[in-house]
């Protein structure tokens, strides 16, 4: 996100609201006041060093209720105020390309690539949400492992191969058709090879 928005900041707002702490462990628990909120949106804002302004919605969940609850969503508002894209799981290299189609528009008006996204991009929070599992601690992270079976370790395992899944995952624009097209041939082998063994073993 900070990509895109060092390149379209100059054209667009970004704004970020702070919701509930999803998995709340020993480091960081639930919030039992505003204050207590604010201090740790400040905190959040430092450490990742959040370019944008982070407005914090207030204990009840509001504003996060009121924009549909959802745990990662994003949306893209046009220059008339009405939404022209939502995105109900953020993806980057989508929203890139729904922000270039509204900046490209007389007046940057209107609803674009279809005005929703319903796609569930959980890679980018596999392979980099470990840091935010962490920020609760050990605890949230086991909370959000009872919450979703799974969760937890493929973020783990995610985190570990960050260096290697970085260039492909992590990034501002769409992968080439070639590379989508190469990545998912190799999947396809492995599963196709996976299948094949454990069918010899039987």
């Amino acid at each position: 996100m900070k990509q895109l928005q060092t390149r379209h900041g100059d054209q667009v707002q970004f704004v970020e609201v702070f919701i509930k702490q999803a998995h709340p462990g020993e480091r960081n628990g639930a919030y039992h006041s505003y204050e207590e909120k604010r201090a740790q949106a400040s905190e959040y804002k430092r450490e990742e060093g959040i370019p944008w302004p982070v407005v914090v919605d207030d204990l009840a969940g509001t504003v996060h209720q009121t924009y549909g609850g959802m745990a990662d969503p994003t949306y893209l508002i046009d220059a008339a105020g009405r939404v022209a894209f939502y995105q109900m799981w953020t993806s980057v290299p989508v929203l890139s390309q729904a922000l270039e189609e509204l900046l490209a528009r007389p007046g940057h008006l209107g609803t674009v690539r279809g005005g929703i996204d319903r796609v569930p991009h959980l890679m980018v929070s596999f392979v980099d949400g470990w840091r935010a599992i962490m920020r609760g601690g050990l605890r949230a992270a086991l909370d959000y492992e009872i919450g979703v079976p799974g969760s937890s370790t493929l973020t783990f395992l995610g985190n570990l191969a960050k260096p290697l899944l970085r260039p492909l995952v992590l990034r501002a624009t769409p992968l080439p058709t070639s590379a989508r097209l190469a990545l998912g041939g190799g999947l396809s082998t492995v599963v196709a090879g996976t299948v094949w063994m454990l069918r010899r073993r039987t």
